[in-house]
C-alpha cells in the first residue's frame, strides 16, 4: 500500500510539472519574435527554352560562391552554386591552370562517368560530353528535381515552363 501511494504521488507531481510547461502568458507580444510569412530572397527564373539553351563553354571567371570539387584524370571540376563549373588543367600538380567555366545556370551538383558529365540543373538532369572545349547535350531528363526553395527556407510559385535557378 505504501509503494502504490507512493507511485501516485510520484505520477502526479510528475503530471503537473509537465503540465506547467503548457500555461504561458499570450498576452505579451514581445514574448514571441516575428517570422517573416514571406522570403528575404528574391529568385531569379529563367523560361525553360533559355535554361535548356544555356549551357555554354566560356572564358575562367572569378568563384563568386564555391561548391563541391570533383576531379577527372587530370582535370579539376569546382562547382560555382547556381552558376556553372570551373575547370582546371591539373597536369602539373604544382600550378593548376584555370582553362575554363562551363556555364550551367542553377547547376548544383555534377558526377562523371566515362567521358559524361552528369549535372543537375535546377530541375533538370543533364548528360552532357565536354570535347575540345565544345559542350554537347547528349540527355536531358526534364522535371526529375522539384523548384529550388530560398535559402532561408521558402518555395516560390514559379509560372508553366519557369524554372528557379538562383536565388538573390
Amino acid at each position: 500500500m505504501k509503494n502504490l501511494k507512493l507511485l501516485l504521488f510520484t505520477v502526479t507531481l510528475a503530471g503537473t510539472l509537465s503540465l506547467q510547461s503548457c500555461f504561458y502568458n499570450y498576452h505579451d507580444d514581445d514574448d514571441f519574435p516575428s517570422t517573416p510569412q514571406y522570403s528575404q530572397y528574391t529568385p531569379v527564373i529563367m523560361s525553360r527554352e533559355q535554361m535548356v539553351n544555356s549551357i555554354k563553354m566560356s572564358e575562367p571567371k572569378s568563384m563568386k560562391k564555391a561548391g563541391k570539387i570533383y576531379v577527372k584524370d587530370s582535370y579539376i571540376f569546382i562547382t560555382d552554386e547556381n552558376k556553372g563549373f570551373h575547370i582546371y588543367d591539373n597536369s602539373n600538380p604544382n600550378a593548376p591552370q584555370l582553362t575554363g567555366f562551363l556555364e550551367v545556370p542553377g547547376a548544383t551538383d555534377m558526377a562523371i562517368k566515362n567521358n559524361t558529365i552528369y549535372i543537375n540543373q535546377a530541375v533538370d538532369l543533364v548528360a552532357v560530353s565536354l570535347n575540345n572545349n565544345q559542350v554537347t547535350v547528349q540527355k536531358r531528363i526534364a522535371n526529375t528535381f522539384p523548384q529550388k526553395i530560398s535559402p532561408d527556407g521558402f518555395n516560390h510559385y514559379a509560372g508553366e515552363n519557369q524554372i528557379i535557378v538562383d536565388w538573390k
